[in-house]
């Protein structure tokens, strides 16, 4: 269990640095009219972890919830809530893969109870969302559904591989941010994304470079680092 305050002055600004409350539209893009916004916020996270290994994992699950609730020091007041729970599985499809070949299952969720401002939303796409997209590039939203299907497998001692599936929407929840700004524009608010990774483990971690194709027919190249969950 965890707990924790925190304090965010956030500042929308143009490319020329300069105080930008209003988008090209003509809507706010943050509560207040300068924009400008004091944000202060009380958290609250749960986990439950019993995978067999947490930097790569085989085996077991391991559960996350958590909400967050703003003070309205600014007039900002909303709570946001949200869940990621991962499964492992290990097979034995390769003859030498051994104890690090494992099938891995993801899904996460999440809503806003009140009133955002609309970079408080939940936003879809991009490497550790759904790949093929670029970040933000399904859409944004006041709830979301991510589910993640990966089967991992070595290559040799220091180097792996992933096939994988991701999917991702808002629900339908594109209009109920401020400004509509998904639907200004023109994202899918929902979408897949499928491919072939590489894993290498490296002195700073698990370097990860995925090949992605949306299900529009794009493609990319995304890297990280660490496994996506």
């Amino acid at each position: 269990l965890s707990t924790g305050l925190k304090y965010q002055r956030v500042q929308v600004k143009n490319s020329d640095g300069d105080l930008a409350p209003l988008s090209e539209q003509g809507f706010k893009l943050a509560a207040g009219d300068d924009g400008t916004d004091d944000l202060l916020s009380l958290s609250f996270n749960a986990t439950r972890d019993r995978r067999n290994n947490p930097l790569q994992p085989t085996k077991g699950s391991i559960l996350r919830v958590g909400t967050e609730q703003t003070i309205p020091v600014d007039g900002i007041f909303f709570n946001r809530v949200r869940a990621n729970y991962s499964q492992y599985l290990p097979i034995n499809i390769i003859p030498f893969g051994g104890e690090s070949e494992a099938l891995a299952f993801n899904v996460q969720l999440g809503t806003i109870l009140g009133d955002l401002p609309p970079y408080e939303a939940f936003i879809l796409g991009g490497s550790n969302s759904v790949r093929g997209f670029g970040d933000g590039e399904v859409g944004s939203g006041k709830s979301f559904f991510q589910a993640t299907a990966e089967y991992r497998f070595p290559i040799f001692k220091i180097v792996g591989g992933a096939l994988f599936f991701d999917y991702g929407s808002a629900l339908g929840s594109e209009d109920d941010v401020p400004g509509s700004p998904a639907k200004e524009r023109d994202l899918p608010g929902s979408g897949f994304g499928y491919g072939l990774g590489a894993r290498v483990q490296s002195p700073v971690g698990t370097i990860r470079v995925d090949y992605a194709i949306s299900d529009d027919g794009e493609n990319q190249i995304q890297f990280g680092i660490g496994e996506k969950f």
